[in-house]
């Protein structure tokens, strides 16, 4: 399927609205609404560590437990940004981050790497059906 290059920059710039917002609920701490953007049925995700979730519970439960723990973010950057669409519904997000955050219990965590995130359009929202990050190691 061939797609238009206004097709094409227009999903591009809503799958980075939705990329913006999830960003949004992360550095707001609100668990509920960054799971908004994930397909619940459909989701599988590679972690940083190696692992697979097979299910969106699994990545609850690290997200769940996890955001209690965090003060505040206090610095999160996105750099190199790429969206690439693969038909009028699916799209691939690749980035680098660089993160730090404060947690609770005075502690500060640093972190960088790069993700891939696989979006799907879905009763008209672009929802979360694969995520895959790396760690950079210092």
């Amino acid at each position: 399927m061939n797609i238009e290059s206004a097709d094409t920059n227009q999903i591009e710039a809503e799958v980075r609205v939705a990329f913006e917002g999830l960003v949004q609920a992360s550095t707001a701490l609100d668990s509920n609404r960054y799971f908004d953007y994930f397909d619940k049925n459909k989701f599988t995700g590679l972690n940083a560590d190696g692992t697979v979730w097979h299910s969106i519970q699994a990545l609850e439960k690290i997200i769940y437990a996890g955001f209690p723990l965090v003060d505040k973010i206090t610095s999160l950057e996105f750099k190199n940004v790429k969206v690439t669409v693969i038909n009028p519904s699916t799209a691939i997000l690749v980035n680098e981050f660089t993160q730090s955050i404060l947690l609770k219990s005075g502690d500060t965590v640093k972190q960088s790497g790069g993700g891939t995130q696989v979006w799907v359009k879905t009763n008209g929202a672009w929802k979360l059906v694969s995520v895959s990050a790396s760690d950079a190691r210092h």
